[in-house]
């Protein structure tokens, strides 16, 4: 008979009575090991929160009333290489439920004619253009003299999209001073609009932590106004200036925080110019971040994307820009952009999210988690400005440096399988439809990558690593018509060893090898191991089942493995005293939970010859 526990319901059990509940299912285990995880930035998630652990900041989350009838403005990306075919499916994709749009440059860049006709048929008074970020003065103007030409009518929301610091993680170079000086000019004539941005989402991308993300681009929006002031522009009127391009990943609650403590850092810095955050509000475009995709099993970037889109609007983004989930694969077709865009639909005109001013006031563990993000946060912005400013920490190799040290943590987690991709390090599919998204598209195996950038910050998908093995054993598919394979030397019964060989099948499938043997009784004798191994035709086994058999038969099995020719011998598990004997016997390499397991499939490849 089971011991009553505490009576929550009742309303008389306290936070003691739920951590002595907590401690009887523990069972003498480690609470903060178990329970508590921990963010990029090194801020503690704890399992429960209360009042005490929440410093509401609803002061700084500005209340736009348009939002509550409209959601967030739905911007969509548009590449404008041919002018009018650009200018053909905007219009199309306006009319189909997008709200604003986002050119992406041409080569060599726009015109006021390439803009002209980009924009043909766009009613600016509905629908804001933006250029996407980047440091063409001419390209600036001209899209200010094609608002220009519309008419007082046209004073739309757009953004002109001049971002001269953010040129350099992105590959280029400009002189902020001769951009912030046109910017400056334009001012008057924009009014509503945004003549600067702000992009990190490049930092992202590369590996920056969420605090990290918010430092940059609050140094980044600091030295812009330094240098509207200095060309006659006040702090208040630089503020509104000022437009935000923010990345948004798969965490869910992590991203919320995100967007709330980049508002709250953004309002102490207005504070400290004597600017009322209140009358120069943050103003937030958010992108779900290209790294997070995956060309593995695509179909599931429509989940990354759903999430990052909700976390943006609960978040309380301006405006969100949902990439295509088929985007890695190439150029989005007509299904990649109809889905990114309805995606953001739901969410507004079936979830109501709008409708809501900041939902996520009030919970205990969001607004502890913005408080603590909004507070490292500041300390990164805080050293970058002590250090000389951020361009400093660009020119001399720092911030890149502090973002590469980041990623490198982030993908040792990743190879360890601490964060998982779904789709990719777990639960992989090995079936050809995941080796070719849609219909036309060149399989995986036939792509080539992408050239590099010859400077700034690349993009680093998470899911690559585990791509490069999964795209080797494909072309071995190719090569010889069927995928590397490999002996699992299950022992015991299905029951015994089910667990261990599971895991062992899944993990082989995440760099695209077959696991014989799995999902089948196992061998009773070294002997009947022996024989099954040498009927596989493998030349490499991993023997699965628990350590109680481990520890009666496991070193014989390894022993016969060898004897039937078995070029390597990998065991499951991690066997603690016993392995020394099993090295003895021939064990070659133990495959446990928490390994490098892109190290470990690598070594495989190589003894299959992939």
């Amino acid at each position: 008979m089971t011991e009553p526990g505490p009576n929550f319901s009742s309303g008389e059990a306290g936070l003691s009575d739920w951590s002595d509940a907590v401690d009887k299912v523990l069972r003498g285990r480690s609470f903060d090991e178990v329970l508590v995880s921990t963010t990029r930035d090194g801020l503690d998630i704890g399992p429960l929160y209360t009042a005490a652990d929440s410093v509401p900041s609803a002061k700084f989350v500005p209340v736009d009333p348009q939002r509550l009838e409209r959601g967030w403005d739905v911007r969509q990306q548009f590449s404008a290489d041919d002018p009018d075919a650009c200018g053909r499916a905007v219009l199309e994709e306006l009319e189909r439920g997008v709200t604003s749009v986002e050119l992406t440059p041409p080569e060599p860049n726009w015109t006021l004619e390439s803009l002209q006709r980009a924009t043909a048929g766009i009613l600016f008074d509905l629908a804001a253009v933006v250029l996407a970020p980047h440091a063409d003065v001419n390209a600036a103007r001209g899209l200010a003299a094609v608002i220009e030409q519309r008419g007082d009518s046209a004073a739309t929301a757009s953004w002109l999209g001049l971002d001269p610091i953010g040129e350099a993680p992105r590959g280029g170079f400009a002189n902020p001073d001769d951009v912030v000086n046109v910017a400056a000019s334009l001012v008057p004539s924009l009014r509503s609009g945004r003549t600067l941005s702000v992009d990190s989402t490049r930092y992202a991308e590369a590996g920056a932590t969420e605090a990290q993300e918010i430092g940059y681009s609050t140094a980044t929006a600091v030295s812009y106004l330094r240098r509207l002031e200095s060309f006659g522009v006040a702090p208040a009127a630089g503020a509104n200036t000022i437009g935000f391009r923010l990345s948004i990943g798969v965490d869910q609650f992590a991203n919320m925080a995100k967007l709330r403590a980049a508002r709250r850092v953004w309002a102490r810095v207005l504070e400290a110019c004597g600017v009322d955050p209140g009358a120069a509000p943050q103003l937030q475009q958010a992108v779900t971040s290209r790294a997070v995709y995956s060309r593995l099993d695509p179909w599931v970037n429509m989940l990354r994307a759903t999430t990052a889109a909700f976390a943006a609007g609960v978040g309380g983004a301006d405006a969100v820009t949902v990439l295509p989930f088929n985007e890695p694969l190439g150029t989005p077709d007509e299904l990649g952009r109809r889905l990114a865009r309805n995606t953001q639909t739901l969410l507004i005109e079936e979830s109501h999210l709008g409708r809501v001013i900041d939902p996520c006031s009030g919970s205990w563990f969001v607004e502890s988690l913005t408080d603590r993000l909004a507070a490292r946060a500041w300390e990164e912005f805080a050293a970058l400005e002590a250090a000389g400013g951020i361009e400093a920490a660009i020119a001399d190799g720092s911030l890149y440096a502090a973002v590469d040290h980041s990623w490198q943590q982030r993908l040792e987690s990743l190879r360890r399988r601490e964060e998982v991709i779904t789709g990719v390090s777990e639960y992989p599919d090995l079936s050809d439809q995941s080796a070719q998204a849609q219909p036309g598209r060149a399989p995986r195996e036939a792509r080539e990558p992408g050239p590099s950038r010859p400077a700034g910050l690349s993009v680093r998908r998470l899911a690559e690593p585990f791509e490069t093995l999964h795209d080797a054993a494909d072309r071995h598919l190719l090569a010889t018509g069927e995928r590397p394979r490999v002996h699992i030397a299950a022992l015991g019964d299905l029951a015994t060893h089910a667990t261990r060989s599971t895991w062992v099948s899944d993990l082989l499938a995440v760099g695209g090898v077959v696991g014989s043997g799995a999902h089948e009784g196992g061998s009773h004798s070294p002997l009947e191991a022996e024989a099954r191994f040498s009927e596989s035709g493998a030349s490499v086994a991993i023997v699965c089942s628990t350590d109680t058999v481990y520890a009666r038969r496991g070193a014989a099995t390894a022993l016969a493995l060898q004897e039937a020719g078995a070029q390597r011998v990998i065991l499951a598990g991690e066997p603690g005293g016993l392995r020394s004997d099993l090295r003895a016997a021939g064990v070659d390499e133990f495959w446990y939970q928490g390994m490098d397991v892109v190290d470990a499939l690598t070594r495989l490849h190589a003894d299959l010859g992939v």
